[in-house]
C-alpha cells in the first residue's frame, strides 16, 4: 500500500477573501440548526403573524379601491373617517399593522434565540473546539461574526425577510404607486429593527453561551433574564402607578369633603359614603341626601380624571420600564417605525367626532344626562399613551449599548486567540 506525504499540501482549490471567512461558520451551523425539528416547527409558527399582517395590508388595499364585500365588513369596525378616507390613513395603518406584527415577531425572536443559541459557544468549550477554529486563518471577530451570523439568518427568517415580503403585497394591491412614498420607511425601519434584535440578543446570547459548557444552563439563564427583568419592571410600573393614583385620589376627596361634609343620613366608612335608613328623614332631607351623593361621585370621578392625567404626565419620566429587556427592545422599534406619530393619527379620528357629539347629545338630552366619556374633552394623544412607551427611546439605547459592550467584554474574556487557550 502507497504511503501518501503526511506533510504540507498546497491548496489549489479558490480563495475567497478575509471579509467572507466568517460566512462558513455562519453556513455550517445554520444548516446544523435547521436539522433539529423543534426549530423548524417554531419557524413554521413564527410565520404565522406575517400571515395576517399581509391579510391586513390586502384588506386595507382592497378598502383604499372601495370593494364592497371590505367595507362591509370594516364599517362597523372603523372610525367614519377611516372609511371615507382611507388614502389619508394609509401611513398610520401600516404602520400600526407593522407595529403589532413586530411585537409579535419579538417574543418568536427571543424564544429562537433561546433555542437556537445556548450550544453556539458552550458546546465548542465543551468539545474544546476552539484550537481548531482558531488553527485556521481565522479571528476571533471572524468567530464571532459567524456565530452571530447563524442568530441573525434565523430572525431575518422569521421578522425582516417576512415583513418586506408583506410590503410587497400590500403595494401590489394598493394599485397606487403613492404608497411607496407613504411606506417606504417602514421596510428601512423594520430592517434596522431586524438589526438591532439581532445585534443586542445575539451579542448577549453569545456571552452567555461563553459563560459555561453546559447548554441547558445557558437556555436557563436566558429564560431567566427575559423573564424576571420583564416580571420585576411590570410589577415595579403597576405598584407605583396605583400608589400614585389611590394617593391623588384620597387627598382630592378628603379635600372636598372637608368643603362639602355629609348631610344627614349618610355614613363615612373611611372616604367612601354609605346611605342609612332614610324613613325617618323629611323628603327635603332625602332629595339632599341624593344630591350630595351625585355631587360625591361626580367629584371622585374628577379625581379619577385628575389621576389619569398626573399618570399621562409621569409616564415619560418613569425609569421602570427600562428595567425589562424586551420593553427596551420594544422601545427601540416604536421609535424606528414611528409608532407614536401613527397612534396620534388615529386618535384624531376617534376623538374629533367623540368631542363633537358631546355638545349635540347635551341639547337633545340635557347636559346632567349625558353619558361621561361623551363630556372628557378630546385628547388625541389617549391611544398613543396607551399602546405605546412614552419614555425617551434613548433611555432603551442606553440600556441596550451597556449590555453591548458588557456581553463584547465577556466574549474578548472567555474566548481568547490561539496563542493564549489553554
Amino acid at each position: 500500500m502507497p504511503i501518501f506525504d503526511q506533510g504540507y499540501q498546497h491548496w489549489k482549490g479558490p480563495l475567497t477573501g478575509h471579509a467572507w471567512r466568517w460566512l462558513v461558520i455562519a453556513r455550517n451551523g445554520v444548516k446544523a440548526q435547521l436539522s433539529g425539528k423543534l426549530v423548524r416547527i417554531l419557524l413554521f409558527v413564527a410565520w404565522m403573524p406575517a400571515l395576517v399582517l399581509v391579510l391586513a395590508l390586502v384588506a386595507w388595499g382592497l378598502l383604499e379601491q372601495r370593494a364592497e364585500s371590505v367595507l362591509s365588513v370594516l364599517r362597523p369596525i372603523l372610525p367614519p373617517n377611516l372609511i371615507q378616507n382611507p388614502q389619508e390613513y394609509r401611513s398610520a395603518v401600516w404602520t400600526i399593522a407593522y407595529s403589532f406584527f413586530f411585537k409579535a415577531e419579538l417574543s418568536f425572536s427571543l424564544l429562537l434565540v433561546m433555542i437556537v443559541g445556548p450550544n453556539l459557544i458552550s458546546r465548542d468549550l465543551r468539545m474544546n473546539a476552539l484550537p481548531l477554529y482558531f488553527s485556521r486563518p481565522l479571528r476571533r471577530s471572524d468567530y464571532f461574526l459567524g456565530k452571530l451570523g447563524i442568530i441573525g439568518f434565523y430572525l431575518a427568517a422569521i421578522a425582516v425577510v417576512p415583513a418586506a415580503v408583506a410590503y410587497l403585497v400590500g403595494v401590489a394591491f394598493s394599485l397606487d404607486m403613492s404608497v411607496i412614498r407613504d411606506t417606504h420607511r417602514l421596510l428601512w425601519g423594520g430592517a434596522a429593527y431586524g438589526l438591532v434584535i439581532t445585534v443586542s440578543a445575539g451579542s448577549l446570547m453569545l456571552a452567555l453561551s461563553s459563560l459555561t459548557r453546559r447548554s441547558i444552563y445557558v437556555g436557563l439563564a436566558w429564560a431567566g433574564f427575559c423573564f424576571l427583568t420583564m416580571m420585576t419592571s411590570g410589577i415595579l410600573t403597576e405598584v407605583r402607578y396605583e400608589t400614585d393614583r389611590a394617593t391623588t385620589v384620597q387627598e382630592g376627596m378628603d379635600k372636598w369633603l372637608a368643603d362639602h361634609p355629609a348631610p344627614a343620613g349618610v355614613e363615612l366608612m373611611g372616604s367612601w359614603p354609605r346611605l342609612k335608613s332614610a324613613s325617618d328623614l323629611s323628603a327635603a332631607e332625602r332629595e339632599k341626601q341624593q344630591k350630595w351623593m351625585q355631587d360625591w361621585r361626580a367629584a371622585r370621578r374628577r379625581q379619577q380624571e385628575k389621576a389619569e392625567i398626573t399618570k399621562t404626565a409621569d409616564i415619560r419620566r418613569d425609569w421602570r420600564p427600562v428595567v425589562s429587556y424586551p420593553s427596551n427592545l420594544d422601545r427601540i422599534g416604536d421609535a424606528l417605525l414611528g409608532t407614536d406619530a401613527a397612534w396620534v393619527t388615529i386618535g384624531k379620528a376617534i376623538e374629533r367626532p367623540r368631542t363633537t357629539l358631546g355638545p349635540i347629545v347635551a341639547m337633545n338630552i340635557g347636559p346632567h344626562q349625558i353619558p361621561p366619556e361623551l363630556t372628557e374633552p378630546g385628547n388625541d394623544r389617549r391611544l398613543a399613551e396607551l399602546m405605546v412607551w412614552q419614555f425617551p427611546w434613548g433611555w432603551s439605547a442606553a440600556v441596550l449599548g451597556g449590555l453591548l459592550l458588557l456581553s463584547l467584554l465577556v466574549l474578548t474574556s472567555r474566548v481568547k486567540s490561539l496563542d493564549r487557550l489553554k
